[in-house]
């Protein structure tokens, strides 16, 4: 099955994690970090982990019940019984809720890729359900190439952008100034730590306009 990237804004959508295993966990911190709006933990275990403490997180311990699904966005079955899964799964067909199944992805509407984060930086991986080692091979692989310093650099080029952007200029002057600065040094200078060495590199690469917010983009980067 070929399947259609994308990431999701999640900020105001309700999100149901049915089973509390390891599985279900990291799911729930996933969701905790993509600053999920509502969301709904069910698991009939008496769970004691610090993660399900938080007020952001509605813990009902009881087995799952196919009208629990009833108004969610997007749903996960991370219990380790398939039957169960596939209960879930059921449900969110019937009421056309996304859903992913981690005892069986393909019997779901989403399959997660494996992702390397550097802050703002996500790199996703995904062979479509052909192969989850080479997800894996190749997710090793990118985070030789890139490392923490890449989640400065984001930050960096974040800042940029705001107050580039306002100046008004042509959108191929834009692109020239941000690709000068992606294709310095610039991750290198992140990564040794040379506060000084950045602000002179901005300074050469930047219009004038901004040179007075360089030590304001580069605050707390180092």
């Amino acid at each position: 099955m070929r399947y259609f990237p994308v990431f999701l804004d999640l900020t105001s959508k309700t999100c149901l994690v049915v089973g509390a295993g390891p599985v279900g966990r990291r799911k729930i911190s996933t969701l905790k970090k993509s600053c999920a709006g509502s969301i709904t933990v069910i698991d009939p275990g008496s769970v004691k982990e610090p993660l399900l403490e938080d007020e952001s997180i509605q813990l009902v311990n009881r087995v799952f019940k196919p009208g629990d699904v009833e108004g969610c966005h997007l749903v996960f079955a991370c219990t380790a019984d398939h039957g169960t899964n596939q209960q879930v799964v059921q449900a969110c067909r019937e009421r056309n809720v996304w859903c992913n199944s981690a005892t069986d992805p393909d019997q779901g509407d989403i399959v997660l890729p494996a992702v390397l984060e550097r802050g703002d930086l996500l790199l996703a991986v995904s062979t479509c359900g052909a192969s989850p080692a080479l997800s894996a091979r190749v997710k090793k692989e990118l985070a030789s190439r890139y490392g923490p310093e890449y989640a400065l650099l984001t930050t960096l080029m974040s800042r940029v952008r705001k107050l580039v952007l306002p100046l008004g200029l042509p959108q191929a002057d834009n692109q020239k100034i941000f690709h000068a600065i992606l294709d310095s040094h610039a991750a290198e200078i992140l990564k040794s730590g040379d506060r000084e060495g950045l602000q002179n590199l901005l300074q050469d690469l930047l219009p004038a306009g901004t040179h007075k917010h360089i030590q304001e983009m580069t605050h707390a980067l180092f």
